[in-house]
This record gives C-alpha cells, sequence and structure tokens, in this order.
C-alpha cells in the first residue's frame, strides 16, 4: 500500500493529516485534507525527545550534568514527600529519601507523572491540580512549581517509570538555567538545523513534556540531526525494567524508554525493530527513527488520540514504513 493510500484508507476518521518516510535522502511524502507539506501542527508529547536533546546540549555545555540535584534551579521542588505506598491517601506521606536529578527527569522517573491506574489519589491529585494539558489558563512556571511541589511522589526518586510530567519539569529547569527555554531552544536547535516553523505554542509556560508545534520537514531535519551524531546513542538507550515495561503497557507497549522517547527493544509488530526510537503526541501525531535502516518516519494530524494506546492509522503508517 502507498503512503497517499493508508492515509486515504483512514480519511473518514483522519480528515487531514501529512506523512513523510525518508530512506536516506529518498524522501516519500502523502497528505489528504487541508493541510500541506508546509502545515504547522501542535505536536504534543512528540516534543518530548526534542527537549530531551535539548537538555543533552545543555550537559555538553556544562551547565547542567545528568546527577545534578534539580532543587539547585528549582528550589521549590527540593523537598518531595513520597506517598507510602501508590494507593495510599496524599496525607500517608513520608520525605523523599533521595533527590530528584536531572537523569531523573529525563528517563520519567522523577516520582511525579501517570500510571496505567488514573485512579490513584496521588495521581488524581496530579492530574487535576498540576497537569498542564488539561487547562487553558495556564501558570507561570514559577506559580506552576509551587502546585506541583504540593502533590506527593508515587515512589522514591529513581525507583519507577512514570509519564509526561517529568519533561513539563525539564522545560521549567531548562528555563530557569538559560533565562528562556524557547530562546535558547531557537538558537541552539532551530536556528542551525533550519527549523524556521517550529516554535513553542505558550509564552506563558512552554512546555517541555507537550507545547511545541512543527512541521513535517522541521522534524525531519531534526531527526537528521539525531542520527548525525553521538547524541542518539546517549539518549536511545533503555532505562526501564521488565517489571516496570508490563507496568507501563498502556504507554510503553513493551518496548522501553530512553531519554524523550522510547526505545524498541522486542520486535512485536513488522515496524519494531531494535533501537527504534521516538515518540507519538496525543494530537495524533509520531516521529521515529530506525538507525540501523538511516529510516525516519513522520505522521501528522489533528485528531486527538483518545487514549495512551497507538492508533490504527498510525499502525497502518508504520506498517507501511516497514516495508
Amino acid at each position: 500500500m502507498t503512503l497517499q493510500a493508508v492515509l486515504e484508507a483512514h480519511r473518514e476518521t483522519v480528515p487531514t493529516a501529512v506523512a513523510l518516510i525518508a530512506r536516506g535522502d529518498d524522501v516519500e511524502f502523502a497528505a489528504i485534507g487541508a493541510d500541506t507539506r508546509e502545515s504547522v501542527f501542535p505536536i504534543a508529547s512528540v516534543t518530548k525527545p526534542i527537549v530531551a536533546a535539548v537538555a543533552m546540549l545543555l550537559v555538553d555545555d556544562g551547565k547542567i550534568a545528568l546527577d545534578d540535584p534539580i532543587a539547585k534551579w528549582l528550589p521549590e521542588l527540593a523537598n518531595p514527600v513520597v506517598v507510602r505506598t501508590p494507593a495510599a491517601q496524599i496525607d500517608d506521606v513520608v520525605p523523599a529519601t533521595k533527590p530528584i536529578t536531572v537523569r531523573h527527569l529525563l528517563a520519567s522517573r522523577c516520582g511525579w507523572g501517570f500510571t496505567a491506574d488514573f485512579s490513584l489519589p496521588a495521581t488524581q491529585k496530579l492530574f487535576e491540580e498540576a497537569h498542564l494539558h488539561a487547562r487553558e489558563d495556564l501558570p507561570t512556571p514559577d506559580e506552576w512549581l509551587k502546585q506541583l511541589a504540593d502533590v506527593p511522589l508515587l515512589h522514591e526518586p529513581g525507583d519507577g517509570w512514570l509519564y509526561n510530567t517529568g519533561y513539563d519539569v525539564l522545560g521549567v529547569l531548562i528555563h530557569r538555567v538559560t533565562g528562556s527555554l524557547p530562546d535558547f531552544f531557537t538558537e541552539r536547535l532551530c536556528e542551525p538545523l533550519g527549523m524556521t516553523n517550529t516554535s513553542f505554542i505558550s509564552g506563558v509556560l512552554p512546555s517541555g513534556a507537550g507545547g511545541l508545534k512543527s512541521t513535517v520537514d522541521d522534524l525531519l531535519a531534526f531527526n537528521r540531526f539525531l542520527l548525525s551524531g553521538d547524541l542518539f546513542a546517549r539518549m536511545a538507550v533503555d532505562t526501564t525494567s521488565a517489571a516496570e515495561r508490563e507496568a507501563a503497557q498502556i504507554f510503553l507497549e513493551g518496548q522501553g524508554w530512553g531519554f524523550g522517547g522510547s526505545v524498541d527493544i522486542a520486535e512485536i509488530e513488522p515496524w519494531n525493530v531494535k533501537g527504534r526510537y521516538g515518540w507519538v503526541g496525543g494530537s495524533g501525531t509520531a516521529a521515529h527513527v530506525v538507525p540501523s535502516e538511516n529510516l525516519i518516519t513522520i505522521l501528522l494530524t489533528r485528531t486527538a488520540m483518545t487514549s495512551p494506546t497507538t492508533t490504527e492509522n498510525m499502525r497502518d503508517f508504520w506498517r507501511a514504513a516497514a516495508r
């Protein structure tokens, strides 16, 4: 099935989309609906690999180190508490015995975030009071840190994988270190790579977990950049245990997690190649690289996902790219 045919097959449920498959310099593009190759899309959690790369640039600059406590820049989060058990009430807490580090944020192991069970009291409090993507009136970074500090951790820093929140913390940390996450992002990544149509949607609080908008060609430029140097080798390393992958099945679908995105470790589906790296976004977006095949796949839509499970149009797109 051609790439165009894949998009057409899902037109009824996904009426507008662009898709790109690059095998080295050989690029195939398709589009349906009103969008074109130049269209700008909110990319949601496809932001995460990009913000992880920005953080690693700061590591290379010597501005931060992976094992630095985040309290060095985010004193509001210096004294987190942990619920005694994941199901405990939010007032049944003990002080954390370890500091949260930059590495914990990158590996989604800081203790804040989502599990498969959204009914846990600490998860409910996080979602209701400090989940940025459920809010129209975004707080400032300073205000949000105070809100987050009131939410207990689900586990000790480093002791488990949780989704999403660590990347919003990472975005604020980069914002504090550099003076401006959007400005640093533009200067160090967008301008050198020619990503002229990529920027943060909000200037109030630039979300490191899902705040970017971009185009298919800007994402192609970013993923080619990843494959061109040693950054990829440092980001695309699985950091999870088998038990953590099982608990996070709804998010990871049996694969691992590196810095900013999933890392394929099991050949479950035709598109799962060991070392494949990337992520999906709740706005119906996906971007992955397969270094062993010099392959980049990018799908951008405006049809929101209704759960963390990947959609049929995404799966058919990846199946087409795996031929």
